[in-house]
C-alpha cells in the first residue's frame, strides 16, 4: 500500500528540526572543546577570565554564516543562480526551447498557487536545475542548458514540478541556511591554515615561537574547523537527502504524471557524468540531481534507482521510516 504524503510530509519535518539541532549543538560542542583544549596545551601562557578562544571560533562561524545569510536575505535566490554564471530569461523569449520553458513554470506556479519565480539558464550540457531563495516571492528556479536540449516537455515538467516542490515544502529556506552554516565552518577551517602559514614562515620564527599560544591557537582552531566542516556536510547532506523524496512526490502532486520526473530520473542515469560549474559545490545539495560525492555520507541526495523505485510504487518516504507500512 502506498505511504501517505502527507504523513512523509510530517516525518520530514520532524527529522529535518533534528539535524538542524545537531547543527547548533555541534557548533557549541566544539567550542567549548576549542576553549578546554587551549587551556590544557597552552597552560601558563593562556589563563583569561573568559574563555576566549572558544568564543572567538563560535564568532568566527557564526560571523560569517550571518554574513553569507545576509546576501541571500538581500539578493534571494538570483545571488546563487549569478553565482554559477546563469542568465536570466525574460518573457516572452525568441528561443522555443526557452519559451516551454516559461510556459512551464508559469503552468506549475498556477497548479501550485505560488508566485512565478524568475528563470535563469545554466550554461552547462548536464541534465540538471535548482531552486534558490528564502521565500517563494524571492525563489528563482535556474535549469541547466543540457535539460532544454536532452528533456522533453513532458520530462522537463516533471523536473519543474520538482523544483516547485522544494519552494511549496519550504526546503529553499533551510538550504540557504545550510549552506550558510557550512561556509561558516569552512571560513575557521581557512582562517586556522592562514594563521598557521604566517606563524611558520621562516625556520627562525619556528624556532622562536615553537611553543607559542599563538601557534597553539591556529592549530586548535584548524582542527576544529576541519572537523565541524566535514560534520557539517555530513549532516547537509543528511538534510537535503530527506526532502528530495517529498520534491519527487510534489512533482507528482502537481502535474497528475509520475511518468515524467521518472523519465528525466532514468535519463539522467544513463547520461555520462556530466557536472555543474565546480564554483557552485557549495551549492549541491540544492541541485535536482548531484553527483559530485563521492562517499554516500556527503551524498546530498538518495540513488537515482532508490527515487525511481519510490515513484514507480507511490512511496514518498525512505524505507527505514516505513515501520508501519501496511502490507
Amino acid at each position: 500500500m502506498a505511504i501517505n504524503f502527507w504523513e512523509a510530509q510530517k516525518k520530514a519535518r520532524s527529522k529535518t528540526r533534528l539535524y538542524l539541532a545537531l547543527f547548533l549543538a555541534l557548533t557549541l560542542l566544539i567550542s567549548a572543546l576549542v576553549e578546554y583544549m587551549m587551556r590544557n596545551l597552552a597552560k601558563d601562557s593562556y589563563h583569561p577570565p573568559i574563555p576566549l578562544l572558544g568564543s572567538a571560533f563560535l564568532i568566527i562561524t557564526c560571523g560569517i554564516a550571518l554574513l553569507e545569510y545576509s546576501h541571500y536575505k538581500a539578493q534571494g535566490g538570483a545571488y546563487v543562480a549569478r553565482s554559477l554564471g546563469a542568465r536570466l530569461i525574460d518573457g516572452p523569449a525568441s528561443n522555443l526551447k526557452e519559451q516551454q520553458l516559461l510556459n512551464i513554470v508559469q503552468e506549475i506556479a498556477l497548479a501550485s498557487s505560488l508566485p512565478v519565480p524568475s528563470v535563469y539558464l545554466v550554461p552547462t550540457d548536464a541534465i540538471n536545475a535548482f531552486t534558490a531563495g528564502l521565500t517563494p516571492k524571492d525563489a528563482v528556479i535556474a535549469v541547466t542548458k543540457g535539460s532544454l536540449d536532452k528533456l522533453n516537455r513532458e520530462e522537463l515538467q516533471g523536473v519543474i514540478a520538482h523544483e516547485f516542490g522544494h519552494i511549496y515544502n519550504g526546503d529553499i529556506k533551510i538550504s540557504m541556511r545550510l549552506a550558510a552554516m557550512v561556509m561558516g565552518f569552512f571560513y575557521a577551517l581557512y582562517i586556522g591554515i592562514r594563521i598557521l602559514q604566517y606563524t611558520s614562515h621562516s625556520k627562525e620564527r619556528r624556532k622562536k615561537k615553537e611553543n607559542s599560544p599563538v601557534i597553539i591557537a591556529a592549530l586548535i582552531i584548524f582542527l576544529a574547523g576541519a572537523l565541524t566542516w566535514i560534520m557539517g556536510s555530513i549532516l547537509k547532506a543528511a538534510v537535503s537527502r530527506e526532502r528530495e523524496y517529498l520534491a519527487d512526490a510534489c512533482a507528482v502532486q502537481f502535474t497528475r504524471n509520475s511518468a515524467g520526473i521518472i523519465q528525466a530520473l532514468i535519463k539522467i542515469e544513463k547520461a555520462a557524468d556530466e557536472d555543474m560549474p565546480l564554483k557552485g559545490m557549495a551549492y549541491s545539495h540544492l541541485y535536482f540531481n548531484d553527483r559530485i560525492s563521492l562517499t554516500s555520507l556527503f551524498s546530498t541526495h538518495p540513488p537515482i534507482r532508490k527515487r525511481i523505485v519510490a515513484l514507480e510504487g507511490r512511496e514518498y518516504m525512505p524505507i527505514e521510516w516505513r515501520q508501519d507500512k501496511i502490507l
